[in-house]
């Protein structure tokens, strides 16, 4: 996913890990699924009818210049923009954080498609499929959108902020949004907790201490939602303990989610029944492969620095197997991000879509910065953390300032690639998650530098300079 702190958008055509560990036996985690089960009978059941976002067309001009890479598209507004999607030659992209459009284009000639405005701000990335493109906005609507025409097919204004972007699997678009004030600890049987209303944008008290999250009771802010991609029918919703982190993840008739305090869960993708519930201080989205399940977590004891390490679970039990590859993580520290650059930045990106007195209570940003160090909306948003590639047996994940190739049954490093920057003084990640293309691995930086890397060794292959800083992946 990738993101440009400017008004430019570059397509480019042609991408302290100290020492290797072997996998050690992960802590135990801690369950909570009979809390979230209680949490779904006795909290107030969601809303079911929402409001229709607007779409309107829009003109676009003197916006394409020819490269000898390719082309660089200028967009109108300034801001962290989502990674752009590429669907049947078209290129599908957000007008960034801090705009109101959403764009088409020809994803070989940079020509325009459709342009449209929307009524909300913050368009996420795009995903496609079955010619209907679905995008979340920060403030607040999800829209779901002819992909060769543009035209609205259905929308819902769910919830401000949404910081997730969708999923689409099996007919079916799943999403999350912010449905309560946030009630800490579960109420008794038969009583409400609260009415389900929009939160006040409230003053962001100081950072909280960078201790690990509380393990065990968890409590319902956000919602998770199944949607029929043709028409928008609500198909079920669950109470969930916070935004999601990235996306949902749809493997086979699964869905696997990772909330910003930590949460992993696991759901029938077909009737939303909550089938595990753990409390894993995960700080990826967690990726599935054949029956293991991989995701980053926090790994420290208490009184110890910030600490991440990849972990590996069984798919059908959902436990903790392995652990390997532990490393310092002030990428995660609340304390160290909030005196970075990366915050400045994020507190002015928030300041322009009606934040400035910081994120609100119910976008759960302090559960949020107490696991992974981000507490603004902006910032959570563009959050991808140390999400693992899984490509012919082995691992790669971008840790803060390394992209790690590791052996995901030994949890031997196989190589490593520093990544240049002053990480703490930056904040956030100094590059992008690994993709994959022909045996190559691409990140980009914050730098602006895209890196193609052979897979095998980690050779530098070609590097595109775009002089610019990127947070999302390409």
């Amino acid at each position: 996913m990738k993101s440009f702190n400017i008004r430019s958008l570059g397509l480019l055509l042609g991408l302290g890990l100290l020492a290797a560990g072997l996998a050690a036996q992960a802590p135990d985690s801690s369950d909570v699924l009979q809390d979230v089960l209680r949490m779904q009978r006795e909290m107030p059941k969601p809303d079911t009818i929402f409001r229709s976002g607007h779409t309107a067309p829009r003109i676009i001009e003197n916006y394409l210049s020819k490269t000898e890479n390719g082309f660089v598209i200028q967009l109108p507004k300034a801001g962290l923009t989502p990674s752009p999607t590429v669907y049947k030659n078209y290129l599908y992209v957000s007008g960034g954080f801090g705009s109101k459009e959403f764009y088409a284009f020809d994803a070989h000639t940079g020509d325009t498609l459709w342009a449209i405005n929307l009524d909300d701000d913050g368009p996420s990335a795009a995903v496609v499929q079955d010619d209907i493109v679905v995008f979340n906005t920060e403030s607040c609507t999800i829209f779901a959108c002819d992909a060769m025409s543009g035209a609205m097919l259905w929308s819902y204004f769910l919830g401000d902020p949404l910081m997730s972007t969708p999923t689409i699997a099996q007919g079916m678009v799943f999403t999350a949004y912010p449905a309560s004030r946030g009630i800490i600890g579960l109420p008794p049987a038969g009583t409400h907790p609260g009415n389900i209303v929009q939160q006040q944008k409230l003053q962001e008290p100081s950072p909280p201490a960078d201790a690990p999250p509380q393990q065990g009771r968890i409590w319902g802010t956000h919602v998770l939602i199944a949607m029929d991609l043709l028409t928008g029918k609500i198909i079920w919703q669950k109470w969930i303990d916070g935004d999601v982190m990235s996306a949902p993840v749809a493997e086979g008739d699964e869905l696997y989610v990772a909330t910003f305090p930590g949460t992993f869960y696991k759901f029938d993708l077909h009737t939303g029944e909550v089938l595990t519930a753990k409390a894993l201080r995960a700080t990826s989205a967690p990726v599935v492969v054949g029956e293991e399940v991989y995701m980053s977590q926090r790994t420290e004891s208490e009184g110890e620095a910030v600490a991440e390490a990849i972990s590996v679970m069984h798919r059908s039990a959902a436990k903790p197997v392995r652990q390997y590859a532990k490393k310092a993580a002030p990428y995660l520290d609340a304390r160290v991000q909030q005196q970075s650059s990366f915050k400045s930045l994020a507190s002015d990106y928030d300041a322009g879509n009606g934040f400035a007195a910081g994120a609100p209570a119910n976008s759960g940003w302090q559960a949020a910065s107490n696991n992974i160090g981000q507490s603004n909306v902006s910032s959570l948003q563009a959050f991808q953390g140390s999400r693992i590639l899984h490509l012919n047996g082995k691992n790669y994940n971008t840790m803060g300032n390394e992209l790690v190739c590791s052996e995901p049954q030994s949890g031997a490093i196989i190589w490593k690639q520093n990544i240049s920057g002053e990480l703490e003084a930056e904040g956030g990640f100094l590059g992008t998650p690994p993709l994959s293309v022909d045996d190559k691995i691409i990140i980009a930086t914050l730098q602006g530098d895209i890196l193609i890397l052979d897979a095998q060794s980690g050779q530098e292959l070609k590097r595109y300079a775009t002089g610019e800083q990127i947070r999302y992946q390409p």
